[in-house]
């Protein structure tokens, strides 16, 4: 690298129970391979998912790639970029377009060309990540595990949903029974925003959400037609 490069690293994840720090790490290092810091890049770092058409940071980053702003992008692996093909085709146009680079820090493929050396076998290398994410994934339903966003008052204990008893209140946790008692509260007539003021780390919203719903069903009586949910709840009752 020279310092007339301009470097662009973009992290994504999806979900709130991962991190970016494993991305990091790895990023990290290649950056020191070439005698850089996070400090001396622009970095683009956003929770969402791979498939969806409206990532800010992303949109950012391509933004700033057609701006002429970036020689070279990072990111920790190629499905990082996007999980639908067409997506990832877009932005490797805009790269090819614009002189990009295509660094990729985790995967047998370690850089995308401008002149599209290396695209082809990212590109597969991509559709093998998604495959092998969506085996897992289809292997951890079957065995009952929860997956996605943790609903509110809930943890994920080895992969299983479990109604969380011990809440880390400091840490922005809420626990089943408070859920419960402030949807019993307003069941008995008390204000979604008086409600919501009582309970630790359950806004208003949050409880309007969860009483307008199925899930309602779930804290006050323990019942529901998911057996995912339905086996964490055996815990309540």
């Amino acid at each position: 690298m020279t310092d007339e490069r301009s470097i662009g690293v973009y992290l994504r994840w999806s979900t709130q129970e991962q991190t970016e720090q494993h991305q990091r790490q790895d990023i990290n290092e290649w950056l020191a391979d070439h005698d850089l810091t996070l400090g001396d890049v622009d970095v683009y770092a956003e929770q969402a998912s791979g498939t969806a058409t409206e990532r800010n940071e992303f949109q950012t980053l391509v933004d700033a790639i057609e701006a002429g702003d970036h020689t070279d992008v990072v990111v920790w692996e190629i499905s990082r970029i996007a999980r639908k093909g067409f997506l990832a085709r877009q932005f490797f146009d805009t790269c090819e377009d614009n002189s990009v680079t295509i660094h990729v820090t985790n995967g047998s493929v370690r850089k995308v060309d401008p002149d599209g050396h290396g695209r082809m076998v990212a590109a597969e290398e991509r559709r093998a990540l998604i495959r092998r994410t969506q085996a897992g994934l289809r292997q951890a339903r079957q065995e009952g595990k929860w997956m996605g966003q943790i609903p509110t008052g809930f943890v994920r204990v080895d992969g299983y949903l479990r109604p969380n008893f011990s809440p880390d209140y400091e840490a922005g946790e809420a626990g089943c029974h408070d859920i419960a008692d402030a949807l019993e509260a307003i069941e008995n007539g008390k204000s979604y925003r008086a409600a919501g003021h009582e309970m630790p780390n359950v806004p208003r919203q949050t409880l309007m959400r969860i009483h307008d719903s199925d899930r309602r069903s779930w804290y006050l009586n323990g019942e529901s037609e998911d057996g995912r949910v339905a086996e964490a709840l055996d815990e309540v009752r």
